[in-house]
């Protein structure tokens, strides 16, 4: 049985888990994590405000101190993006991905880490840090090369998706043949 290759399990469609759920209790999921989306849309508008607020603060104390704050606050308000890049996902693919929910902790304490860098804080923060850092990073690559999806299984493409729109994209197939059918009519 050693030989016995397992099959990964796949989960039901999205379809077939909300039947089993009242119409109410899916709307109020939904209402409370789009409130939870508009919440966080503003929470980083207001980070960019603070941010660029603090930057001409710490700027008065010295480039250093001006670096320091801009990179904690990116940081912060990346780890908020992967937040709602996770709550997202759960719109466009009916589940939450274990590796947006390693990337959003990640994000967070890699924040939490420069944070306690430059405060100064002794050796034995700076060890419980990196080591749970490193048991989410063995997470994260664990999560990806175990994925549950059958082999040739497409996802929807992710609402932030980092490729360039369509009308940048140079045309892929070159010049198009002169006998296809827009060039005819």
């Amino acid at each position: 049985m050693p030989d016995e290759k397992l099959e990964p399990i796949i989960p039901p469609p999205l379809e077939e888990i909300e039947q089993k759920f009242p119409a109410w209790y899916l709307g109020g999921v939904k209402l409370v994590l789009l409130t939870l989306l508009l919440i966080m849309f503003l929470s980083m508008i207001w980070g960019v405000w603070e941010t660029v607020e603090q930057a001409f603060i710490h700027a008065k104390n010295g480039l250093l101190s001006m670096l320091k704050s801009l990179l904690v606050n990116i940081l912060l308000l990346l780890a908020l993006l992967e937040v709602s890049r996770t709550i997202l996902t759960y719109f466009t693919l009916g589940r939450v991905k274990v590796t947006y929910i390693v990337d959003s902790v990640l994000a967070v304490l890699l924040s939490e880490t420069l944070v306690t860098w430059f405060s100064n804080e002794p050796l034995s923060r700076y060890i419980e840090l990196v080591m749970v850092l490193l048991a989410l990073t063995i997470l994260r690559v664990y999560a990806i090369q175990y994925h549950p999806a059958p082999v040739g299984a497409k996802e929807k493409r992710p609402f932030l998706d980092a490729s360039l729109p369509r009308v940048w994209r140079k045309k892929e197939n070159g010049p198009q043949n002169k006998n296809s059918p827009r060039q005819q009519s």
